[in-house]
């Protein structure tokens, strides 16, 4: 299907049509160094012998001299086996490399001089050079000097090793840190060893006891009668709508709190201590005294927005198994919002190695009840019978801080998920409390160690708490470097050591660590859908790819399915997204709930045994997204789009999975090999025959897009049973023939150039086609799709399009695709492989226009070659076939009445979905479902 797929691979077919002729001198530059200088060394190489054209090698793409991207997360033999045929056949007159300093380019470097070792050029950080000739051996002596002098130099400067090693033989007690970190991953070690043998503790059940409906409110407070006076009338309010208590625990006041409570409300509980107790010995204190089902936890410098605790109470009605609802948190006017409510930890690679672990994001738009690692202690609802099986707060940590997390995550352990709830809203007068009694530096060292304490005391499996502490010690090393600026981190440096004494052990667990940090890493946003849950058969609809805006086919057509399965089923989508951004309304509208994960891009990709595109889609958030949403919805269905996400299929137990085969992919590998070899395609189709075939029988069904796919897929492995052809379709009522006559002689091609065959298409159209048409006054508009230059840049190793010519005309990414179709008079298809099927051709078919395709084009469509569509086999043919429609209206008029007629006949997306309502209903064993 064009455009369907992202095409992530490293080489195709097209690289013969950039190739060199075979044994033409070439001069090539591995450029491992730093982008500013590798352009300086560009310049430097093309007045190295002119003549020669140049090809550089490089990490991220460069303008100019052709380009060939260097996988950096491959292995020394694998790159150096595609860098031999890539330059295979070419006679490498300079194969030069740049050798920088402390720049981690050493596998590009080797491979350079392995592949050329009798004409290596070595450029140095200021484009000084040598080759390796007896000739330059005294520039070679002199530069290894040179490189030695510089070494030593650094090394006996301010920053260097020796340097370092002799201040601090002068300065004994710089040794100090060092020691310190040294202890640290001593008890960091210790204590995964103890994690690892440690029994697991008896796990207490959720109180049974029968509390009435209603919420508790208790709020912990310290000489706070003013903030009091401020809460309560709001909150007093709430919980007379509601049902319930507040209980105020008067934490040590000596401002006439209990006075004050005792003659303004009397109708509030409150809990007198004669001394301070920390927060979370204050707040056991109230949990205790509690009588409802559920416990608000809220503290005393809060103002309440109407409904907030009706908002939260309403979570727990959603969500089964839920332990904690927790409120979105506001900051007076004027004041950043250094809260939000929204409570994550992101992955390593999302933060700076200085950052505290543990931030609040803002929400995007629309979205609610969101997974987060933990409620926020003072504003939290929670269910009173799982908090009491957690024992409430752990008292360890003192005075504050943390403790919120420890048991957020403690009950994640037990299943028990939390939820940031945007409806339920907060003023936080923050540290209105803390910061009378404690400076900000003592609070910022408490919680430092109380972090600590955390991993210590709550991260159960080793292996996730290795990498957490040793970052958390590490990070406290950097930022104690400069102990004036942050004293906190050194003292809680101080305090690592204990580590394995902070150790408790735990109940087995429900869910593992790692899903509970994927979960709440922040990449996960839920946004509930405008349909109510009907009761109706669930369907969870796993995608790479948003299915809305229609921005290539298999968006065009998730979407128009989705749309109408809407009337049968309720429909939850989880789906990856590049970016952060609000669910699109289109979807909302069709789906009961929208969960996005954002997908960082990383060209960093681990070279396994699996293809890149599989492990460019492999993401531990998406896994527990998926495993959570199974969990809450429990669907019958959960159907998988495209065949990188049939690695989630084991994630969707017990739902009966469907693998929908947009492209059979290995065909489409084996139709790009067919017209060429390469490398790259060889080593990922190797990658995809196991991998696809295998995920056939895995799931319960596939579907593919066409006949011959069916017939495919059921010879490679699936059994036939399981494969189901549904074909792609049109949406007929929105794409019929418009009035507007077309534009004469104008041309169009619509392809995403995310998907590889249609850059190969498009360079095919204006080398073998174009070049005919351009004579005849004929204009060519692509629709090239969103961020077309991007992969024209990814691609130009393998494709160089000029498009920059008189008579064409370029769009990117076009919402509306229906007037481009009305000024087309003819529409091409000029594909030279193509798996699924084309939805374009079928739009085009609708719009009632003369279509003119190879035989990629139409590959899986039943349609009738000069009566349908008219079908060439090379680019003169396709250049022939356009110009006699131009020439001949009566031909063409009869051509585009018979493609809507077809298009009527067989692609009607209504028809479509009552086949995929049967599919479904089979795979259930349901009934046949009553229309409401």
């Amino acid at each position: 299907m064009g455009g369907s797929q992202e095409f992530f691979v490293r080489g195709s077919a097209a690289t013969a049509y950039l190739s060199l002729p075979l044994g033409e001198q070439i001069k090539v530059l591995f450029a491992s160094a730093e982008e500013l200088l590798v352009g300086r060394a560009i310049e430097q190489m093309q007045e190295l012998f002119p003549e020669l054209p140049l090809v550089v090698v490089s990490e991220f793409p460069v303008r100019g001299p052709r380009w060939l991207p260097f996988p950096m997360s491959r292995g020394f033999w694998e790159n150096f086996a595609l860098f031999r045929w890539r330059f295979h056949g070419q006679s490498i007159r300079i194969s030069a490399v740049i050798s920088q300093p402390r720049v981690p380019y050493w596998q590009m470097r080797l491979i350079g001089f392995f592949l050329s070792p009798w004409n290596f050029l070595a450029f140095n950080e200021n484009l000084g050079h040598f080759m390796l000739r007896p000739r330059s051996l005294p520039t070679i002596i002199r530069h290894c000097l040179w490189r030695t002098r510089n070494f030593l130099v650094w090394q006996l400067s301010p920053g260097g090793s020796v340097y370092t090693l002799l201040w601090r033989l002068v300065h004994p007690t710089a040794f100090r840190r060092p020691l310190l970190v040294w202890l640290g991953g001593i008890a960091g070690t210790t204590a995964a060893v103890l994690k690892a043998v440690l029994p697991h503790s008896a796990a207490a059940r959720p109180s049974i006891e029968a509390r009435p409906r209603g919420i508790s409110v208790v709020i912990p407070s310290r000489n706070g009668r003013e903030l009091l006076a401020r809460l309560l009338p709001g909150a007093i309010g709430q919980i007379r709508q509601i049902g319930g208590e507040i209980v105020v625990v008067d934490n040590g006041s000596e401002d006439g709190t209990g006075n004050f409570l005792r003659e303004s409300y009397p109708e509030v509980v409150t809990e007198h201590h004669q001394s301070h107790l920390s927060f979370a010995r204050a707040v056991n204190l109230g949990i205790r005294k509690s009588r409802y089902a559920h416990v608000c936890l809220l503290n005393n410098d809060m103002l309440l927005a109407e409904g907030f605790l009706a908002a939260l109470l309403a979570a727990f009605e959603k969500v089964p198994d839920l332990f904690c609802a927790t409120a979105q948190i506001f900051f007076p006017e004027g004041l950043r919002r250094e809260e939000t409510g929204k409570a994550i930890m992101p992955f390593a690679s999302d933060r700076q190695p200085t950052d505290f672990p543990i931030r609040c994001d803002l929400p995007y738009p629309g979205e609610d009840l969101s997974y987060v690692l933990y409620g926020s202690g003072g504003c939290s609802l929670y269910d009173a019978g799982k908090l009491l099986a957690l024992g409430g707060m752990d008292e360890i940590y003192e005075p504050a801080y943390v403790e919120d997390l420890d048991l957020g995550f403690r009950a994640w352990q037990r299943g028990w998920p939390s939820l940031f709830t945007a409806g339920a809203q907060v003023v936080h007068q923050h540290r209105a409390t803390t910061s009378r009694y404690y400076s900000p530096e003592f609070l910022a060292r408490i919680l430092e160690l109380n972090y600590l304490r955390f991993l210590a005391r709550t991260i159960a499996d080793s292996k996730i708490f290795r990498p957490l502490w040793r970052e958390a010690v590490q990070r406290l090393n950097l930022l104690s470097a400069n102990q004036t600026a942050y004293p906190a981190a050194g003292a809680a440096l101080a305090e690592a050591w204990r580590g394995p004494i902070w150790i408790k052990r735990r109940p087995s667990a429900a869910l593992s660590d790692s899903h509970i940090l994927a979960i709440g890493s922040g990449a996960v946003a839920v946004a509930p859908g405008h349909v109510a849950p009907r009761g109706k058969p669930v369907v969870l609809v796993a995608s790479p790819y948003l299915p809305f805006p229609l921005a290539h086919g298999g968006a065009v057509r998730m979407y128009n399915l989705m749309r109408r399965a809407a009337q049968d089923f309720d429909q939850v989508l989880v789906s990856f997204v590049g970016e952060d951004a609000a669910a699109p309304p289109e979807l909302l509208e069709i789906c009961c709930e929208v969960v996005l994960v954002k997908r960082s891009g990383t060209h960093l990709l681990p070279s396994t045994d699996r293809p890149d595109v599989v492990e460019e889609f492999d993401s531990p958030a998406f896994h527990a997204a998926i495993r959570q949403t199974i969990r809450k919805w429990k669907p019958a269905i959960a159907q998988l789009e495209f065949t990188q996400m049939a690695q989630y299929a084991a994630d969707c137990s017990p739902a009966r999975t469907i693998l929908v085969e947009h492209d059979v992919t290995l065909d489409l590998y084996q139709q790009l090999l067919s017209q060429g070899d390469d490398w790259e395609l060889r080593r990922q189709l190797k990658r995809w025959i196991p991998f696809e075939t295998g995920a056939w029988r895995k799931v319960d069904g596939v579907i593919t897009m066409s006949e011959k796919d069916r017939a495919l897929v059921s010879e490679k492995g699936a059994p036939s049973p399981q494969v189901r052809c549904l074909a792609n379709g049109v949406d007929l009522e929105r794409f019929r023939p418009g009035s507007r006559w077309a534009d004469p002689r104008r041309v169009l091609f619509i392809g995403s150039f995310a998907h590889l065959p249609n850059v190969l298409a498009a360079d095919f159209l204006l080398r073998e086609v174009w070049l005919r048409l351009q004579r005849f006054d004929t204009t060519l508009h692509i629709i090239a799709g969103d961020r077309y230059q991007y992969y024209l840049d990814r691609y130009q190793d393998r494709v160089h399009l000029n498009l920059a010519q008189p008579g064409l005309e370029l769009e990117g990414f076009v919402a509306d695709v229906r007037p481009a179709y009305e000024r087309a008079t003819v529409v091409v298809a000029p594909l030279l492989a193509s798996a699924g099927t084309n939805i374009k051709i079928m739009e085009a078919m609708a719009m009632g226009k003369a279509i003119v395709s190879t035989p990629a084009g139409i590959n899986g469509l039943d349609l009738e070659p000069g009566k349908d569509v008219i079908v060439t086999q090379s680019g003169e043919q396709m250049a022939q076939a356009v110009l006699s429609l131009f020439e001949n209206p009566g031909r063409r008029q009869a051509i585009e009445r018979e493609a809507r007629r077809t298009a009527e006949r067989q692609f009607d997306w209504n028809v479509i979905a009552q086949q995929q309502r049967q599919i479904y209903l089979e795979l259930i064993g349901s009934p046949a479902i009553s229309r409401v």
